[in-house]
């Protein structure tokens, strides 16, 4: 039941995503519901879940009667000689001859025929119509997935360029300003035309980082709106807000991929599939038996036979067998493959589950390592701040270089992406590690 409603929820997000309204400021959130509602890929997925519960009923593995209605009719006009034996002396043999004898025959059948027994291979077809249901279910949070983790890294990383272009437009601004004081101490004899030339080189550097950033920020952004289905050219600022992940026991964590990624929950339905296929072969072995009932009307006239007309009304009812002794090898042959395919099946579900935990563990390290960091970024930006600050007030009282207060300035600036960008990649490593326990999408 908690299955049939998730799989209506899913249904109805990606049913009901419109193009929406893209705001000036686009929050991660957004994006993702965007990439649901509007992603070519997950609407194909989605379709597919469709068409497996589409398929899956029990006429469809044959657990229910089938009813016929036979109907046929035919005309035949020949000229036909019967030679009769009399068993006699004399005559022995009468001739009898016509011209255009016609026979003329019409029924009219209501059948219903089902399947007895055949080793249980309704209930296993049964069972493999399900098993393709919940494949497509997991195909499809498997896209989802790796399409919300797609847009989450594209999203970060055009975080990480837009703080790195504010920054670097306060960098400008700030160049600007030394550039015109060094001017004026230039007019008083204070400074020299070598600083004036510095202090334009290294705006002129800022201004072309600037241009890069762009760049390359348009660049993503128009991959992003690829992925959440909107025009290319849609333009937005993005929002993002920090907040610090929590961190899981290597036990808790290995226990909560088990459960809930949804790669390994695809592979272990693949175990099952195999298994039940493996069933419904072997099942081939034992014999079948097929009970029939039918009511039915049957109509003939004759211009040349003895009977002249033919009438019937009634029913019939019976039981068939079928057992196959021998059939060149083939069934055991599928048997054996059937087989193969269990344990190739166990194989790939133990090699995708090894592969996922490991990955979890690398994610969960990374996770950790990162935060390390930020602790210390954030204790160190302090001191480049205060560095900076003292700089340029020296710089103002002519106390300090142009040089020593670029110098500061690049200090601050790195120091500042530095920390912007290791709050990004502690989100993207935190969305991995989400995406590998499979919780990204129930988050959301």
């Amino acid at each position: 039941m908690k299955k049939q409603i998730i799989y209506a929820l899913i249904a109805l997000l990606i049913g009901t995503g419109a193009q929406a309204q893209i705001p000036e400021q686009l929050s991660l959130e957004q994006a993702i519901s965007l990439s649901l509602a509007n992603n070519p890929e997950i609407k194909i997925q989605q379709k597919q879940v469709d068409l497996a519960a589409n398929e899956y009923f029990a006429g469809n593995a044959g657990l229910v009667p089938t009813i016929s209605l036979i109907g046929n009719g035919s005309y035949q006009s020949n000229d036909t000689e019967a030679v009769i034996r009399t068993f006699q002396d004399f005559p022995p043999t009468i001739a009898v001859s016509d011209g255009a004898a016609a026979t003329t025959t019409y029924s009219a059948v209501v059948q219903v025929d089902y399947a007895l027994l055949g080793g249980f291979s309704g209930k296993y077809r049964y069972q493999l119509l399900n098993d393709e249901r919940d494949l497509a279910f997991y195909r499809q949070q498997s896209v989802m997935n790796r399409t919300i983790l797609t847009v989450a890294e594209l999203f970060l990383e055009i975080a990480k360029l837009q703080s790195q272009e504010e920054l670097l437009e306060k960098n400008v601004a700030i160049g600007e300003e030394r550039l015109s004081k060094v001017k004026d101490r230039l007019s008083f004899g204070q400074a020299t035309g070598l600083a004036v030339l510095r202090a334009e080189t290294d705006l002129n550097r800022d201004r072309s980082s600037l241009d890069r950033v762009l760049v390359a920020r348009n660049n993503l952004k128009r991959d992003l709106n690829f992925q959440i289905g909107i025009d290319a050219s849609t333009d937005y600022r993005v929002t993002v807000a920090y907040a610090p992940p929590a961190l899981l026991s290597t036990e808790s964590l290995e226990q909560t991929v088990l459960a809930g990624n949804p790669d390994i929950q695809l592979s272990l339905k693949g175990v099952q599939v195999a298994n039940h296929q493996f069933q419904l072969t072997n099942a081939s072995r034992l014999p079948t038996v097929n009970a029939f009932a039918n009511y039915g009307y049957f109509n003939q006239e004759n211009d040349l036979q003895q009977l002249a007309e033919i009438r019937t009304v009634g029913y019939t009812v019976g039981i068939g067998l079928r057992y196959n002794i021998f059939n060149g090898g083939r069934t055991n042959r599928k048997i054996q493959s059937a087989k193969m395919n269990q344990e190739i099946s166990q194989f790939r579900q133990q090699a995708t589950q090894d592969r996922i935990l490991a990955d979890a563990i690398k994610a969960h390290h990374q996770l950790a390592l990162l935060m390390g960091q930020l602790e210390r970024e954030e204790q160190n930006i302090a001191t480049f701040r205060e560095s900076y600050l003292r700089t340029e007030e020296r710089f103002s009282q002519g106390k300090a270089a142009s040089l020593d207060l670029r110098d500061a300035q690049n200090a601050l600036l790195n120091a500042e992406v530095t920390l912007s960008n290791l709050k990004a990649d502690i989100m993207k490593s935190s969305l991995r590690l989400e995406a590998l326990k499979g919780s990204i999408l129930r988050n959301e």
